[in-house]
């Protein structure tokens, strides 16, 4: 379930690895969805040569981060020459056990299957944090996955929720665009750090250390980072409660890319503030006890998996509505699933590494059955093409 990278790259292997037919659920109209909706002059955060899929790689041509629409034109590329079978437009609104393993209730009909490989991912559902008194505002609400460019908010004053890399993006295209005032508001402050140290891409550093237990990493990182980035404190950017390797392994949050961010706020052209607690019909109240007047909020605070009205009743979720068991997963009875979480090396590599893996579980699992005839049962006979 799912045509993002996740989805693809499992049913790429499990074809190609191990001659299992697939098909991959799209409810979108277009694979890779959530790619083709991010904001403009987005680029890819890891370095393109560590981010490509299982077989096939991302062109050197798209440069060292290639952009949204390299990405675009690389994921519908990967469909057609791994030949990945995707049924767009086919949404699946239940999932339930059946005699013969998993039934899926869809738009476009039910369709019975061995094995469920849940891939759905990370960006599923906006989600805006219930600010008290937040139906009161007057001014416009926009979530970071509606954001595409600036120039709807030309001369508008605009505050930014949120210090992850959306929300530095948004807050420089929206001081660059001509908007009015744009503030910052952060709630736990980042990790910043440079896109690349001279010609090596930061994301190798990560990958270096990716063995390296953080207790011995951090109190490097934090040296290093001092003497490219100094102090920023005085700018609104305090000290982060953990280390970046700490942070990254115990709250999932990666480093904030801050080459253009950090020369913004120097400049006064962003300014950073505190955490928003409350919202009333003009302004914002904030940690510090300070208010400001936003005619615009731009809500770059995240995603829900929102997975509970689908397999929450199946008793695989934890407490934050994501599957059990990390970015990969066998839930059991047939069910996996693959990218619920960030890993400390980039999700694109990970995907890539954990999809190997996981289809020769997804393999192993389906030779097992008792009910396959001494054959290994193949994907094709239980999925009926749609």
């Amino acid at each position: 379930m799912g045509a993002g990278p996740s989805g693809l790259a499992v049913a790429r292997e499990l074809e190609h690895r191990h001659g299992i037919s697939t098909l991959v659920l799209e409810k979108a109209a277009e694979p890779a969805v959530s790619w083709r909706t991010r904001y403009d002059n987005f680029r890819l955060n890891t370095n393109g040569f560590l981010s490509h899929l299982p077989g096939q790689r991302i062109p050197l041509t798209t440069g060292r981060w290639p952009t949204k629409e390299d990405m675009v034109r690389y994921f519908d590329s990967y469909v057609r020459r791994q030949n990945i079978a995707v049924a767009l437009g086919c949404e699946v609104t239940g999932i339930d056990r059946g005699p013969q393993g998993w039934r899926l209730t869809t738009s476009t009909g039910d369709i019975c299957a061995s094995t469920v490989v849940l891939a759905t991912g990370r960006y599923r559902t906006p989600a805006v944090p219930p600010w008290p008194g937040l139906s009161r505002f007057t001014g416009e609400l926009v979530h970071s996955g509606d954001y595409r460019n600036a120039w709807p908010f030309q001369g508008r004053n605009v505050l930014v929720v949120g210090a992850g890399n959306s929300a530095a993006d948004i807050a420089v295209q929206l001081a660059d665009g001509g908007a009015g005032t744009v503030w910052m508001a952060v709630r736990t402050p980042p990790h910043l750090v440079r896109r690349a140290i001279g010609p090596i891409p930061s994301d190798l550093f990560l990958e270096l250390f990716a063995r390296v237990p953080a207790r011995v990493v951090d109190p490097v990182v934090a040296r290093l980072n001092h003497l490219l980035l100094a102090d920023l404190s005085t700018y609104g950017f305090l000290r982060p409660p953990l280390g970046m390797k700490a942070t990254v392994e115990q709250r999932g949050r990666i480093p904030t890319l801050a080459d253009e961010l950090i020369p913004a706020v120097r400049a006064g052209r962003i300014e950073v503030l505190t955490a928003v607690t409350a919202v009333d019909a003009g302004r914002v109240m904030l940690a510090d006890g300070s208010t400001v007047a936003p005619d615009v909020i731009v809500a770059a605070t995240g995603f829900s998996t929102d997975l509970d009205g689908l397999v929450g009743h199946l008793g695989v979720l934890d407490k934050h509505g994501n599957p059990r068991g990390g970015f990969t997963a066998d839930l059991g009875d047939g069910m996996f699933t693959i990218g619920y979480g960030i890993p400390p090396n980039g999700p694109l590599r990970a995907i890539r590494l954990a999809a190997t893996p996981l289809a020769g579980a997804v393999a192993t699992y389906l030779s097992m059955r008792k009910d396959c005839d001494d054959r290994t049962l193949r994907a094709a006979d239980v999925f009926p093409r749609l």
